[in-house]
């Protein structure tokens, strides 16, 4: 039996240790002289934690944070553009990584992305998101609807290819529904978590040169 494709919420402990796994799998080997700040899980605490699991491993994970929940990562780094601060409706995306797809397997981090895009919309007061992210996966945030604002800038021990982007969320959902994503999306808004390869594939495509979405 083909593995199913699994979108949920964190919901406890095992949850978020299991996205801080994927995110040190990523991180580190990037990163191997900091300090772990990709973990920071006090931020975790007050925004939202979504994963992609395929048959029992986590293939993906992103992070939504409110930018007025706390200080958001983007505004410690001086990141945040000056119009978005004390907006409840913008919230930061971040910790978006995801593991190799193999074969068929559509981008895991496109999926989760519009997963949660879709999720957040209904059920959150959200309209932006507002991020940071390399120059490499540029292509992937512009093909789903986000803008560039600020960039490209150093951001110290990190390098200095990052751009800052804002997004409209709605905007997302319906580019990525152009891209096949549609019945994806729609069962989304209906409630549903576990889905098949051929739920998803359908005739969702990745845009040509668009790559994927990620931090």
């Amino acid at each position: 039996m083909e593995d199913l494709y699994r979108f949920s919420l964190a919901q406890n402990i095992e949850d978020l240790s299991e996205a801080h796994a994927l995110r040190l799998l990523r991180y580190e080997p990037r990163f191997p002289e900091s300090e772990f700040w990709w973990l920071d899980k006090d931020r975790d605490l007050q925004g939202k934690v979504f994963l992609l699991r395929k048959g029992d491993r986590v293939r993906a994970t992103l992070r939504i944070v409110p930018v007025t929940a706390c200080t958001t990562e983007i505004e410690e780094l001086g990141l945040l553009p000056d119009e978005l601060k004390g907006d409840s409706t913008v919230w930061e995306l971040g910790r978006l990584v995801s593991a190799p797809g193999q074969g068929r397997d559509l981008p895991y981090s496109r999926l989760l992305f519009g997963w949660a895009s879709q999720w957040a919309l209904a059920n959150l007061p959200i309209q932006k998101v507002v991020s940071y992210c390399r120059g490499g996966k540029l292509s992937g945030f512009e093909a789903s609807g986000a803008k560039v604002v600020a960039g490209p800038y150093e951001i110290p021990e990190r390098g200095d290819d990052y751009y800052t982007i804002v997004a409209d969320v709605a905007e997302v959902v319906q580019r990525l529904s152009g891209y096949g994503f549609g019945p994806l999306l729609e069962a989304t808004a209906a409630g549903k978590m576990d889905f098949s390869m051929e739920d998803l594939i359908g005739e969702a495509r990745v845009p040509s040169g668009s790559g994927s979405v990620g931090q």
